[in-house]
């Protein structure tokens, strides 16, 4: 359902069945939409009307991206004038669905193949504000609202935190159309909602709570935010991840900026980025703070030119954005001007560590020490800057040298 060519084939092999549907635009499908729920207020709906809610049911059951963009509300961003309506992906946000898509896709040769899988484990390593909390919430309430018996956890670091995770699901619910929005039997302010018809339920939960996160129980879909900050992180080795069902239905989701080295969110994820034994069963996201270009930028003065620092960063980005972008990037004069500016000011203020935490470039720039180290931070982070990956090489022995010799 992440997966387009997924999507297409299982609409493929309903229309072989009889089961055929009409995609309309998104403003087509709101526009509709909208009147219907004003429509059930006043008559029955006629043939057509109905016939449109089977097709839009259908598709968004099938589709994610097709339910998202048109009935997933959200609060919008400050830059977008605030308020709330449909969501306009970022650049972060459609890569990240970019990855989970072809996870899917390898979960269903893997599933044909052996007749089981892991599902969708991921976690999504992110520069600040970003999104990500954004999307791991639209892929619960789809999955809720769209599947029966579909069990679902959300937790945070505390109480705040958790109460955000609801109150971002109640938006959604509360805007979904009628005809996709199902009759809810329980709803406990951040603790839990259930739906009547369907038996779909989500439970929310707070990382310091004393029995642990998820114990003695089972979940399809799995949300666990702000992890790097939660007090006794590896308790998710030990007391979640072993209740995580393997079954192509599974997704779990960890989302998190960075928080220091050497803890739970640093060695977990780098474990998984770099594809150790073990872990590659695990999808690994990582959002830049570059990735979407209207997020982060101050007008560049005309006279500006970037400085010694700036430039190596902008070389840093071209190097590696292919790996976390999918594409080179090239920072714009106002991107570029942003970073300068921001970096100057935390390098003053002492606070250069926490700012490249939040605002990395790379998986390895966003780990830093929180103490002070033998070398300035700048030192560190030109060096970083300015290393590259090793190219292999092969040496080949020449035969006519004699032992020893080489070519």
């Amino acid at each position: 359902m992440y997966s387009p060519a997924i999507a297409e084939k299982r609409l493929f092999t309903l229309a072989q069945r009889g089961v055929k549907v009409t995609p309309r635009s998104v403003d087509a499908s709101i526009s509709i939409s909208t009147k219907l729920n004003q429509i059930a207020k006043e008559r029955e709906f006629r043939d057509d009307e109905q016939e449109f809610i089977r097709s839009e049911t259908v598709l968004c059951r099938n589709d994610f991206r097709y339910w998202a963009a048109r009935y997933a509300f959200v609060e919008l961003d400050a830059s977008a004038g605030g308020g709330v309506g449909p969501i306009d992906f970022w650049e972060s946000q459609r890569r990240a669905l970019e990855l989970i898509a072809k996870r899917e896709e390898e979960i269903y040769e893997e599933y044909g193949k052996h007749g089981f899988s892991d599902g969708i484990l991921s976690v999504w390593h992110k520069s600040r504000q970003l999104g990500a909390t954004a999307i791991m919430r639209m892929i619960s309430v789809h999955r809720m609202t769209t599947r029966k018996l579909t069990r679902c956890i959300a937790a945070s670091l505390d109480e705040q935190k958790k109460h955000e995770l609801y109150v971002r699901d109640k938006v959604i619910l509360d805007n979904l159309p009628l005809f996709l929005n199902p009759r809810i039997e329980f709803d406990v302010k951040d603790q839990h909602i259930s739906f009547e018809g369907l038996k779909s339920r989500i439970s929310y939960q707070q990382a310091n709570q004393q029995a642990g996160v998820g114990t003695g129980q089972q979940f399809d879909i799995s949300h666990m935010t702000e992890v790097a900050l939660w007090p006794n992180a590896y308790r998710l080795k030990f007391d979640f991840l072993p209740a995580v069902p393997q079954a192509p239905s599974t997704f779990v989701g960890f989302e998190s900026t960075a928080n220091g080295r050497g803890d739970f969110w640093h060695e977990f994820t780098e474990d998984i980025r770099l594809k150790h034994y073990g872990f590659t069963h695990w999808l690994y996201i990582f959002t830049p703070w570059y990735i979407e270009s209207k997020k982060y930028r101050r007008a560049a003065p005309g006279e500006w030119t970037p400085g010694v620092v700036a430039q190596e960063h902008a070389e840093l980005v071209e190097r590696t954005s292919p790996d976390y972008a999918g594409k080179k990037v090239v920072l714009s004069r106002d991107q570029l001007y942003w970073w300068e500016t921001e970096y100057e000011q935390n390098r003053k203020e002492g606070t250069l560590h926490m700012f490249l935490t939040n605002y990395c470039a790379t998986p390895e720039q966003s780990f830093q020490h929180s103490t002070g180290s033998a070398l300035p931070l700048e030192t560190i982070e030109w060096m970083r800057a300015g290393t590259q990956l090793g190219m292999p090489y092969q040496v080949s022995v020449n035969p006519r040298a004699g032992v020893g010799g080489w070519l």
